[in-house]
């Protein structure tokens, strides 16, 4: 989340200090990947979880909120007009006078925003939206298409009323661009596609990875929540809340009855190895050295 960097160096130096065990969420920029569903049925429910997600809930200002918008160039002009007419049936001609909207934290986060829209190559973007009012710290729900992918938008967690759509080619390319980036608290995936939803799992990694809606994790209990990497470390919710501020003790049990003699010097080749093929788990290995059968192994030779 914003200013995350500055609480993580107070958490972990208060944490050090006193050997205190520590779970740190930081959020980071949560990507959706939006498949082209083949019914407007779906689509039109993708949308409106997209939008109540981005828009609805804190106008954007959640560490769990989504960031950007993964598409394909073929799908982009139907989305943005897709966007539209829902954002208009959920707030309205003027979104200003909408009840359902939130206004900006404070002063200081309007102005960050706005120096984000501001940005001469990013406001050439702006498909919709991007009235400003500094007075009431209003900002209208904005859609970005294609921003500049080194400016402040695609690289800083933008945490506002924001929504850039990056457009690739195929679907699957999202997830190497995913993958270019810091690894986020977050993935929303939109796809019907089993496959995709497969290398989702497998070949990224994030905090959380949800299919066909946003931001729904938080409220499970029985799912831990936390990140990965840039965007935090540890887990918390329920049960998992306990596990990581408990501490596991290991507890190992023997009987005075057996022994592998092998273990105790005076060494020679025979019980190097022995204690090699034990160390491996490779009993196989340690019949064969007992038979004969078996006389050497990594460097090890018999005498």
């Amino acid at each position: 989340m914003v200013g995350s960097s500055k609480v993580g160096r107070i958490v972990m130096s208060a944490a050090v200090q006193h050997l205190t065990p520590v779970t740190l969420e930081l959020g980071g920029k949560c990507p959706i990947v939006l498949d082209s569903l083949s019914w407007s049925w779906e689509r039109e429910v993708a949308v409106n979880r997209i939008l109540v997600t981005k828009f609805g809930f804190c106008a954007g200002q959640a560490c769990i909120g989504i960031d950007y918008a993964i598409v394909e160039k073929k799908f982009a002009s139907n989305l943005v007009e897709l966007m539209k007419i829902m954002m208009k049936k959920m707030f309205g001609e003027n979104p200003r006078e909408s009840n359902s909207i939130a206004r900006i934290i404070n002063k200081h986060h309007f102005l960050r925003l706005k120096n984000l829209l501001n940005d001469p190559l990013v406001k050439t973007s702006i498909v919709h939206g991007g009235s400003m009012d500094e007075d009431n710290l209003f900002i209208e729900p904005t859609i970005l298409l294609d921003p500049p992918l080194q400016s402040a938008v695609m690289t800083e967690e933008i945490f506002g009323p924001i929504l850039p759509i990056i457009t690739l080619d195929k679907i699957e390319d999202s997830i190497c661009f995913i993958n270019s980036r810091p690894r986020p608290l977050a993935i929303y995936v939109f796809t019907k596609n089993e496959a995709l939803k497969r290398r989702m799992v497998s070949e990224t990694s994030s905090g959380s990875l949800v299919f066909n809606d946003a931001v729904i994790q938080f409220a499970a209990d029985n799912l831990p929540f936390g990140g990965v990497g840039e965007s935090g470390f540890g887990k918390y919710h329920g049960k998992f809340s306990f596990d990581t501020f408990s501490h596991y003790k290991a507890v190992a049990k023997r009987s005075f009855l057996t022994d592998f003699w092998f273990r105790f010097p005076p060494w020679n080749n025979y019980k190097l190895l022995l204690l090699d093929c034990a160390l491996n788990l490779d009993y196989f290995g340690l019949l064969l050295v007992i038979l004969g059968l078996k006389r050497s192994r990594k460097g090890f030779n018999i005498n």
